[in-house]
């Protein structure tokens, strides 16, 4: 009789256990330990350890797979084996009670040969197989949800079901085919009993085929795994939880002004992009609960690129009130070449046809119709690292809070104000300056077990501000080897915290879970992903809904956290934005005040500026060495623009008196109007008063009148300086030496002297004249002869 390949392997299949056992059991004594043998933690009591055969043949999954030992890695996705599996589908995401199991997913050939007659089976860690197999126990705690997402593909974990099967007949070298396997409910009662051990079961699928230098047999020739929560009908706890969906972004800009790395805008933008999944992902949510957390300087990037990513220029609004203004936008050149940033320098506005533009407009019109709607946490503008801030520059925090953005603002977005790092880590010292009651988003990570429980309180308080605890490894998403952040592995995953916390509460209130999803999301299961949330013990909730206080909460004072029990690591604080940048980050936007303050509230220059600022700090930048240097190019566009209204003095200026007035000239060659003020200071012997404020027109120069009183004779130096309307400098020190044409009095003393011996001389002269006229006689008698 002869039999076709797929029955063969059906067969092959059906012993796989009892080939398992024997291998297992016969292996050399002295046979040396693989990196892949399964987690003592993960065995159940009395399971056997896998170990390689003699032709480095190793078990997997309760079968025999052929394969290298590869170390466990979270970050690694890659599959090395030669069909490549995911799952798209899985419905429902719990082990079902009632009707069948369906799972849905793609088969890839990753080789260079053809593979036929290629069978599909599901895998579970339960069933009487396991008995002899080297199956994993039912996952009761989260530490071992965590341990299990470490375990190499290849570690043995649970046995393949026969019973059900999917059959491609071929694949060609990289061809892509579907496949489906559904489990009835009578098969999924044979395999876990009419009462399953509550917890958490391994859950996959087999690839098994043939090529032409890969014959049948019973190895696993493809995989893909997850996990499969089961809670009892019986439980009555439901766990609140909060899904969020970040919407961040390194925001970099050239010499000019424009955003820089415009490839980059153009993937984050796209749907499988870190802006436009996230936002794609979120939509697909529909009315479910859930929360963006939201940088505002986003948004209003993209409105930058969606306008053709226009340099940096002073232009003055419009006013509703007045016709269109015909000003020309102040647009002039430095002497710093352009940044290219890899990606060249920013040149002139964008056409409306070009790629970036497009999809900046697309994302911006499904952000407006989303978020609106929908729970938003606003972070601060920029989303500065508080971290640093707190040491460098604490005013930061405050002056990121005054900037809600443009286009959230424009939307009617009603944020709640939050704070959260990317990884979720903050330095406690930090936390004590978000004093504005924001909701402050920790990772769990920095709850140390010795002071918290292991699932931290979800109403914490520091000050005024909640305390909401992130769990990081259902971010983590799944197993693999298939893409771990897959959608259907970061809902299994969540699902899976969620049941152990249903299962753990006893008859209490389960704490709260809030997941942060990554920013790299496959938009395309995004359906599948919110459908298979809906479960009986998960109830979705926004993050601001976690935080209001439940009645019968304890008070505030006892729900204030201590600082001192928060872990933060010493990588994390070195990966800190530097002081450096903290410094030309605050010169740029004192800078920035002062130009606005110049120009007045026609203009809002200061607010881009103050905005740049605020973006070079960002959690984003961490790792960007040239953070520093652009922003020091931003400062010099603004001083250079501040140079250009000066004071012109005289040489010198002599008063006729005590007091008197002269004049010196103001410059703007700002082809815009500016309000400035005119400091004058001197030594205490003079007193100088200016009439400010002084307006000037655009491109011109003005003529002021100085008022000065002398207190004292001598030379007095007075130092002019244009300042803003606060008295800050905005350009340079002009110095006029003034001095009195009043004379000392000593010599009045000295000229009065000297007038008076000359009017006494000369009386004393007239004297003898007259004297003389009236006796000529006695006076020729005096004479004597001639």
């Amino acid at each position: 009789m002869h039999l076709s390949p797929v029955t063969l392997r059906r067969l092959a299949g059906a012993v796989g256990a009892v080939v398992l056992t024997v291998t297992a059991t016969t292996l050399p004594a002295n046979a040396e330990p693989r990196d892949d043998t399964i987690s003592p933690s993960l065995l159940a009591p009395g399971s056997p350890s896998g170990s390689p055969s003699s032709e480095g043949v190793s078990q997997r999954d309760g079968q025999v797979s052929r394969g290298t030992a590869r170390a466990p890695s979270t970050e690694d996705d890659t599959d090395t084996a030669p069909l490549s599996l995911t799952i798209d589908r899985l419905t429902p995401g719990e082990l079902p009670r009632r009707g069948p199991l369906e799972v849905r997913g793609t088969v890839t050939n990753s080789t260079l040969e053809t593979w036929r007659d290629i069978s599909l089976f599901p895998i579970f860690n339960a069933g009487s197989d396991c008995a002899s197999a080297s199956c994993a126990p039912v996952m009761t705690t989260s530490a071992q949800l965590a341990a299990a997402v470490e375990t190499d593909p290849e570690t043995p974990l649970a046995v393949r079901n026969v019973e059900t099967s999917d059959e491609i007949e071929l694949l060609t070298p990289g061809q892509t085919a579907s496949y489906s396997l559904r489990i009835p409910q009578r098969e999924l009662r044979r395999i876990f009993g009419k009462r399953p051990t509550p917890g958490v079961y391994w859950f996959g699928v087999h690839a098994l085929g043939a090529s032409l230098t890969n014959p049948y047999d019973n190895l696993a020739d493809g995989r893909a795994r997850t996990f499969l929560p089961y809670v009892p009908g019986s439980t009555d706890a439901v766990v609140d939880t909060a899904v969020v969906l970040p919407l961040r972004a390194a925001i970099t800009r050239t010499a000019d002004g424009a955003l820089a790395r415009t490839a980059d805008w153009l993937e984050a933008l796209s749907l499988d992009g870190t802006l436009g999944g996230p936002l794609a992902f979120g939509t697909a949510a529909g009315d479910r609960p859930m929360s963006w957390l939201v940088d505002p300087a986003v948004p209003d990037a993209v409105r930058n690129l969606a306008s053709g990513n226009p340099a940096r220029a002073i232009r003055q609004l419009p006013d509703p009130d007045l016709e269109p203004t015909t000003e020309t936008p102040d647009t002039t050149a430095t002497d710093e070449p352009g940044e290219d940033d890899g990606n060249g320098t920013s040149q002139d506005r964008l056409p409306d046809t070009d790629p970036l533009v497009l999809s900046a407009r697309s994302w911006l019109a499904q952000a407006r119709a989303v978020l609106p709607d929908d729970a938003v946490l606003g972070l601060p503008f920029g989303d500065p690292d508080i971290s640093s801030a707190a040491e460098f520059l604490p005013e930061l925090y405050p002056i990121a809070r005054r900037y809600p953005g443009v286009e959230l603002t424009d939307w009617g977005v009603d944020a709640t104000r939050a704070v959260a790092s990317p990884d979720g880590y903050l330095d406690p010292a930090a936390l004590e300056t978000v004093d504005d009651g924001a909701v402050i988003i920790l990772a769990d990570g920095m709850f140390d077990v010795e002071s918290f429980s292991e699932t931290p309180r979800s109403d914490s308080l520091i000050g005024e501000s909640p305390v909401v605890p992130a769990e990081r490894g259902a971010a983590q998403g799944g197993p693999g080897p298939d893409a771990r952040k897959a959608p259907v592995a970061l809902r299994q995953r969540i699902l899976s915290e969620a049941a152990l916390r249903a299962l753990d509460a006893a008859d209490e209130d389960p704490a709260p879970l809030t997941v942060v999803l990554p920013a790299t999301l496959d938009a395309d299961g995004s359906a599948a992903f919110w459908d298979g949330l809906e479960t009986d013990w998960l109830r979705l909730r926004t993050v601001a809904e976690l935080t209001v206080p439940a009645p019968g909460d304890a008070p505030a004072a006892q729900r204030q956290l201590d600082l001192e029990d928060l872990v933060y690591p010493a990588d994390r604080e070195r990966r800190e934005i530097s002081r450096g940048v903290m410094t030309e980050a605050d010169r740029l936007i004192q800078a920035a005040h002062s130009l606005q303050s110049i120009l007045g509230d026609r203009y809002d220059i200061g607010a881009e500026l103050t905005g740049e600022a605020l973006t070079g700090t960002s959690f984003e930048l961490r790792r960007d060495d040239g953070v520093q240097a652009r922003l020091a190019r931003a400062h010099q566009w603004v001083t250079e623009r501040l140079a250009m209204i000066s004071v012109e003095t005289p040489n010198g200026v002599t008063l006729s008196g005590r007091s008197g007035g002269f004049s010196v000239a103001l410059r703007n060659d700002l082809p815009h109007p500016v309000t400035v003020n005119l400091s004058a200071t001197t030594d205490d012997g003079a007193r100088i008063e200016v009439p400010n404020p002084i307006q000037l027109a655009a491109n011109s120069r003005t003529s002021v009148p100085i008022s000065a009183e002398l207190l004292r004779t001598g030379v007095h130096n007075v130092a002019f300086r244009v300042t803003d309307a606060e008295g800050t400098a905005i350009s340079g020190v002009e110095t006029l030496p003034l001095r009195s044409g009043r004379v000392g009095a000593v010599i009045w003393v000295i000229i009065g002297t000297g007038a008076a011996i000359l009017f006494l001389a000369i009386g004393i002269r007239l004297r003898r004249r007259i004297r003389d006229h009236r006796h000529p006689d006695e006076a020729q008698a005096q004479a004597g002869p001639a």
